[in-house]
């Protein structure tokens, strides 16, 4: 009988050990945030379980219109680091960072090494401007945050949708993996060698929609907002103009008229909405044009089914536009 009190002692003592080292031990996971899902997917493959990821903004918000919450701000306040889209995407993080008083929150760039494109134009093509750039514009009907809403989404010139190109998401990796090496030097190795499968799959998935998509017998289109900016020339097709120039603000009337008559000069046939915004103007201009419409997110999210990866939503994006251009 002894000797079995002595067995439930020591079982008992060492579940006690292990209760007592478990939050220890989750405690040792470095808290990393993101901006947007997938980089919050993209870290969370480099960083594997030395981290825990968090997405800031939440699934079926845009980052365009987005309104930070006091929960966000206590995330920030306990977080090591923080992976951003940057080129002015993030509009509202500077006011978050400065609530949340984390002093030793480390703020990723990821814009930092990728080739950008410019922001397309407000104007439609082939029709002139008239006056100064709208960006540049009186703005006195507007309130000073639609304003800063708009000013930076034009992203000082430089769009910041780069992360729908999976060959500009491999410099990311890169530097998703050096940020985490510089603050866990311990596990440096671990994070290459994560990194490099990253990568090694990103260029698999490139190859991949790069056959999916040479064979298309449509290689225009018009974007709700400019998201496609990089993807469109990689794959060699054309965004042709957008329906709103800034994104969740309603394009007027006479623009509208103008895309249609474009639309119809141009024989351009496909209409790329999204979940995160409106689709209202797209459907009208659908209905007046006879144009296919087509779902595409660009942000995906955890437990959207089919959408719930960057490889996934990536693939997703790939079969809704070979329905609308084939």
């Amino acid at each position: 009988m002894k000797d079995i009190h002595s067995v439930r002692v020591w079982l008992w003592g060492g579940g006690l050990l292990l209760a007592l080292l478990a939050p220890h031990a989750s405690a040792q996971r470095m808290l990393a945030i993101a901006s947007i899902f997938p980089l919050t997917d993209i870290v969370e493959q480099v960083g594997g379980d030395r981290l825990q990821v968090i997405t800031l903004l939440p699934a079926g918000a845009s980052p365009h219109t987005y309104e930070p919450t006091p929960e966000q701000v206590r995330h920030l306040s306990r977080a090591r680091v923080f992976f951003q889209v940057g080129l002015g995407l993030e509009f509202w993080l500077d006011k978050l960072v400065r609530a949340a008083k984390n002093p030793g929150l480390r703020r990723v760039d990821l814009s930092r090494g990728i080739e950008t494109l410019p922001t397309p134009s407000a104007d439609l093509p082939g029709k002139p401007t008239k006056g100064p750039p709208r960006e540049n514009a009186p703005q006195t009907s507007r309130s000073s945050q639609e304003s800063h809403r708009e000013d930076s989404h034009r992203h000082e010139g430089a769009d910041a949708h780069y992360w729908v190109d999976p060959v500009r998401m491999q410099q990311v990796v890169r530097t998703i993996a050096g940020a985490l090496q510089e603050l866990d030097p311990e596990h440096a190795s671990a994070y290459t060698e994560r990194a490099e499968r990253v990568r090694a799959a990103l260029q698999t998935l490139h190859q991949e929609i790069w056959q999916h998509t040479q064979g298309l017998q449509h290689r225009r289109f018009i974007a709700l907002h400019s998201a496609w900016t990089y993807f469109a020339p990689r794959y060699n097709l054309e965004q042709v103009a957008v329906v709103e120039p800034f994104p969740g603000r309603e394009p007027s009337p006479s623009y509208l008229a103008d895309l249609v008559r474009l639309m119809k000069r141009e024989r351009v046939s496909a209409i790329l909405v999204e979940p995160q915004l409106s689709a209202a103007a797209a459907q009208a201009l659908a209905r007046e044009t006879g144009a296919k419409v087509g779902l595409l997110d660009y942000l995906g999210g955890r437990g959207i089914s089919g959408r719930d990866s960057y490889m996934a939503l990536m693939r997703y994006n790939v079969a809704q536009l070979v329905k609308v251009l084939q």
